[in-house]
């Protein structure tokens, strides 16, 4: 039964990462879904280091799909399901680094809660593998 919670548990966060990624920017009327994580304003250090508008956008996207995709691999690797039931400590530690590194780089107070999520999985994780 704990390994279903598991697996259910990392399929539905990598997908709450989709979800931000489809919404708006909060309190910008003129923002369209799906500019959460890829519009160039939104992200401080994107725009610190003069990345173009394209690539702000690409870099957003490129780790909302990563970060979705490893954790819903790995809710399927602590579900059991082959040939993915071994793979499930590399996909739970790079999902979470990716997934501190999207919600950084795309920093906004709703996020806070992620971030506690991400790093007490790699405390979990660590804390359980000494």
């Amino acid at each position: 039964m704990t390994r279903i919670m598991i697996g259910v548990f990392f399929i539905l966060h990598g997908l709450v990462h989709s979800g931000l990624a489809a919404a708006p920017i909060s309190k910008d009327a003129t923002s369209r879904p799906g500019s959460f994580f890829t519009h160039p304003a939104r992200s401080w250090l994107l725009r610190r280091l003069h990345f173009t508008p394209g690539a702000t956008r690409a870099v957003g996207f490129s780790l909302v799909v990563l970060t979705t995709l490893g954790f819903v691999l790995a809710g399927m690797a602590a579900l059991g399901v082959p040939p993915l039931a071994g793979t499930l400590a590399p996909l739970v530690i790079v999902s979470s680094v990716l997934s501190l590194i999207l919600l950084g780089v795309f920093w906004h107070p709703w996020l806070a809660l992620g971030i506690v999520i991400d790093i007490a999985i790699l405390l979990l994780w660590f804390v359980r593998r000494m």
